[in-house]
């Protein structure tokens, strides 16, 4: 009948895609018309509360897609509601219905596995692009988005199930929703089982096995059309009847006493939702009062004990308390805020106010090993932990955060710069503003940022150290926008006396500089034949973001570095 989008082009393409008589960005004017008696909410799970209340309140009908809300306790109230208006209310978890995941049912209560004695899986893949399945707005992270699907299935074939354990971490710090979880459990009928489920992966793999006591099944459990492999123990009766005169007949003995192979395919599923739809339309039609989702609660209600100590707590708005997650940046907050060790001293933030750099200082990270990319290596900081450890330690933090006369600071920024044989060419003078460098304020100025230079290697004025020219931070010269690409000795904005006063960042591995990002600063090429690294790291005040990155917010222990800070122009 109608269809809703927030985007109106899309809108427009979903409805003609449908047939829908009725379009609108309004959902609950789709809610209200009088010609809809059924509600499907596939929206993210940060919406699905207010419009399942919604539609309840209309009287109507509702399949939520799932996960059905950010928690097992939305999920509850969803269907106290619906419960309360007298209408069904289901939950989109499609796989029990389709013919493949059936079969599996049947072969599990056919007995020809025997009784099923143990249930081990295991999902992997590599990470995805960030989307709203990474952000705690919509209840978790991918484990919370797709962990559900599987549960649902061992919920069907096994019964209810009970977590015995588990284990949750973050491993990629672009984002705070976990990554790696691990858990086992147990059936209502005393099945024991682990599952675990890996988005941080270099490869994909889905895989269960069900182990009973005369066979096993192998399958992908993701998968709506592959094959089931069925392993089966020999006959036990046939094997039995076969040993007299065994030694007579050994060949054909120890045929029979092979496993048995089977396969079972199945054919794609050109629109894998239409067996939940004939069971929820069938469902209406029946009158039979309103069903609730108990399964669907049974399931929401386990992925809340896994997820329970990993988010501090799922009963109340969690996803707005980032700061008590076990993520990677949570715990580096936490570093940072309770660490009083890196104080600058009145005169360092001086120093650093009239010259725009302050160093070296020595970084207490556990930089040593770490790889070191020739190229592609920008923001490594989000895909790397140990790239990020050095990044968010409170011994290049910290400092940072006083030099910018705030105590929350954020890591928007790093790149590593290898100058190797061959590919050692000097940088220009130049600095860094702009779009790729903190981006710009609602009025047009450039946001100030500072930026740590930390040496990989030894580095040196032969193998092109860092220079910048003491002072240049207070203001913005020539063709800023273009960077390296400025020509500001050619243009004559840098005059050759200027050149003279340049300072050398000479620096041992592990030591770094601070500069303020504005300061005109280049390097050299290379006159070794060794390698020089290092790694740039960047950070702006809390709240100085800026569209096109991502920022880590970082809670620095309360400091009080004295005096306004730069003064630019």
């Amino acid at each position: 009948v109608g269809v809703m989008r927030r985007d109106a082009d899309a809108l427009t393409r979903a409805a003609q895609a449908l047939g829908a008589s009725f379009a609108t960005t309004d959902a609950h004017a789709l809610i209200a018309h009088p010609d809809v008696t059924a509600v499907y909410i596939a929206t993210p799970p940060q919406h699905h509360l207010e419009y399942a209340l919604a539609v309840a309140a209309a009287g109507k009908a509702c399949l939520v897609e799932k996960p059905a809300g950010r928690s097992a306790t939305e999920l509850a109230h969803m269907s106290d509601a619906f419960a309360r208006a007298g209408q069904p209310l289901f939950v989109a978890y499609y796989r029990r219905y389709l013919p493949r995941f059936q079969a599996v049912r049947d072969i599990i209560r056919s007995g020809e596995l025997g009784s099923i004695v143990s249930v081990d899986y295991r999902l992997a893949k590599p990470p995805r692009a960030r989307t709203f399945r990474l952000s705690a707005d919509s209840g978790g992270g991918h484990f919370y988005d797709l962990a559900g699907h599987v549960l649902d299935l061992f919920d069907d074939w096994f019964g209810p199930l009970t977590i015995t354990g588990s284990a949750v971490r973050n491993v990629l710090p672009s984002h705070d929703t976990e990554d790696v979880v691990a858990i086992s459990f147990e059936s209502e009928r005393g099945i024991v089982g682990s599952a675990s489920w890996n988005f941080a992966a270099p490869e994909n793999r889905d895989e269960l096995v069900i182990e009973g006591l005369h066979g096993r099944l192998r399958m992908a459990a993701m998968s709506t059309t592959g094959p089931i492999a069925l392993e089966l123990a020999p006959d036990a009766d046939a094997s039995r009847a076969q040993s007299v005169g065994a030694r007579a007949m050994g060949l054909i003995y120890a045929r029979l006493n092979r496993p048995i192979h089977r396969r079972v395919p199945f054919a794609s599923e050109s629109r894998t939702h239409v067996p939940l739809l004939t069971h929820v339309v069938d469902a209406i039609g029946t009158d039979a009062g309103p069903a609730t989702p108990a399964a669907a609660l049974r399931t929401a209600a386990i992925m809340d004990d896994v997820l329970e100590r990993y988010y501090g707590g799922r009963r109340d708005a969690f996803w707005r308390h980032s700061e008590r997650f076990a993520s990677l940046r949570a715990q580096a907050s936490r570093r940072t805020a309770q660490s009083n060790v890196y104080q600058l001293s009145p005169e360092e933030v001086a120093f650093f106010d009239d010259n725009g750099f302050l160093g070296p200082f020595r970084c207490d990270a556990d930089w040593e090993g770490i790889d070191i990319p020739v190229k592609k290596g920008r923001n490594l900081h989000l895909s790397e932990p140990r790239v990020f450890e050095i990044c968010s330690h409170p011994s290049v933090v910290n400092r940072a955060a006083q030099l910018l006369r705030q105590p929350k600071v954020a890591l928007f920024k790093s790149r590593f710069v290898v100058k190797v044989p061959g590919h050692n060419a000097a940088v220009a003078w130049h600095q860094d503003v702009g779009p790729t460098n903190g981006g710009y304020y609602p009025d047009g100025a450039p946001v100030p940022s500072v930026t740590c230079w930390m040496a990989l290697d030894r580095v040196t004025a032969e193998n092109g150290a860092v220079k910048v020219l003491p002072g240049t931070h207070k203001r913005l010269v020539g063709d800023f926008d273009k960077r390296i690409r400025a020509e500001l000795v050619e243009k004559g904005e840098i005059a050759a006396d200027d050149l003279e006063q340049a300072f050398t960042f000479e620096l041992e591995p592990g030591e770094f500089y601070i500069f303020d990002s504005w300061l005109l600063h280049g390097s050299d090429a290379s006159n070794t034949p060794g390698r020089r690294a290092g790694l740039n790291m960047r950070y702006v005040k809390s709240g100085d973001e800026y569209d096109d990155f991502q920022y880590i917010d970082l809670q620095c222990a309360q400091v009080d570095a004295g005096g306004a800070g730069i003064v630019r122009s």
